[in-house]
């Protein structure tokens, strides 16, 4: 690609002036979604600037989620609308509502434990044992995402559920506790523990982490299902509709 003239407007900085040429050229599909951009220095060279100014309008266009890095592989254009149908502001798996990949597949292992004080912490109750839950999620053979649940032994009770058919228990967590619940209590943190938190299966990113940790209550004062959502910045996006 040749290089790129600039018309510039002393009142604007530089900046300002490199990130409405980029817009320009994204919108125009002169950079196609899903394609990488030139490095940064060969990026910098064509548009005329130094590669603090082309970075500083790459960050501009990273907030607005038209450009995502993705470290050790560069900048690339993303997708301007999400395919999801709505955001957190709706019950639902967050998995599927905030990773920005299909996924393909997922893995689940299931263990009882018993109620060390950081469970009875977390689900606000007592309870005789704990059924822990791993699942790891894959878009095209990559470990993209990780969850860790916790259930108390009455929910197993209460929903009949046996621990020995992981189908059943994957669709119950899925699916079938977003159907049931009466509500649930979300909280979004940020987090750098993702991948050794996900055991066996580390995540293919960076180190940064959306943390998703949701209670699922039915019609009582305890959750009856506790879900630790692990989501990487570089394949997740997060989305909130607020109406007055």
């Amino acid at each position: 690609m040749d290089n790129i003239n600039l018309i510039t407007d002393k009142k604007e900085p530089r900046y300002v002036v490199v990130y409405d040429k980029l817009f320009k050229m994204i919108n125009e599909k002169t950079f196609p979604e899903n394609s990488r951009l030139p490095s940064e220095p060969k990026l910098a060279e064509m548009l005329g600037v130094s590669r603090t100014t082309l970075r500083q309008a790459l960050s501009l266009l990273i907030d607005d989620g038209l450009v995502k890095n993705i470290h050790g592989k560069g900048n690339y254009i993303i997708r301007k609308e999400s395919k999801k149908s709505n955001g957190l502001e709706k019950v639902g798996n967050p998995t599927y509502k905030c990773i920005d990949l299909s996924i393909d597949s997922v893995e689940l292992e299931i263990r009882i434990e018993p109620p060390s004080d950081y469970y009875l912490n977390i689900l606000g109750q007592k309870t005789v044992a704990v059924v822990c839950v791993d699942r790891w999620y894959k878009a095209k053979e990559e470990y993209i995402s990780y969850t860790f649940t916790i259930i108390p032994i009455e929910t197993i009770v209460d929903f009949n559920l046996d621990l020995n058919n992981k189908d059943e228990i994957l669709e119950f967590l899925e699916t079938k506790i977003y159907m049931d619940c009466s509500f649930t209590n979300t909280r979004i943190k940020f987090s750098t523990s993702g991948n050794f938190t996900a055991n066996n299966h580390p995540i293919t990113c960076d180190k940064k982490f959306y943390l998703i940790e949701e209670g699922i209550f039915k019609h009582k004062e305890f959750p009856i299902v506790f879900n630790k959502v692990y989501l990487p910045f570089q394949h997740s996006s997060l989305n909130l509709t607020q109406i007055k």
